[in-house]
């Protein structure tokens, strides 16, 4: 059985945030249910950090202000992954619903840009 493109970790990776982010930044989050929360920061197209997981446990040598957010959002990774990209929504309505509008993907390899 073939997967669709859009479901999955798709959205999030480096090739469809690398197309979104043009002229912005964005944040690209996974939530695998096998290994926790995954995502990476991608900004005007390029990837500036990769493999991050928010909301879990920091990576070595952070910096104080990954120190502050790891530890104001633990558990909380949609959070840490809008304050790591910079953003503020204006209310919940961006992480609960429902969307603006819906996006389908053709069906080519996102993995890489």
């Amino acid at each position: 059985m073939r997967r669709h493109p859009a479901l999955g970790y798709t959205p999030s990776t480096p090739g469809v945030m690398a197309r979104l982010t043009a002229g912005t930044v964005g944040y690209g989050l996974y939530a695998n249910p096998k290994s926790g929360n995954q995502g990476g920061i991608v900004r005007d197209g390029t990837v500036e950090a990769w493999d991050l997981h928010p909301g879990g446990a920091l990576l070595p040598n952070p910096t104080p202000d990954e120190v502050l957010t790891g530890y104001l959002y633990h558990h909380h990774a949609v959070a840490q992954a809008c304050a790591f990209a910079g953003l503020r929504p204006a209310d919940a309505r961006a992480v609960t619903g429902p969307a603006d509008s819906w996006i389908r993907l053709p069906d080519v390899d996102y993995r890489e840009r």
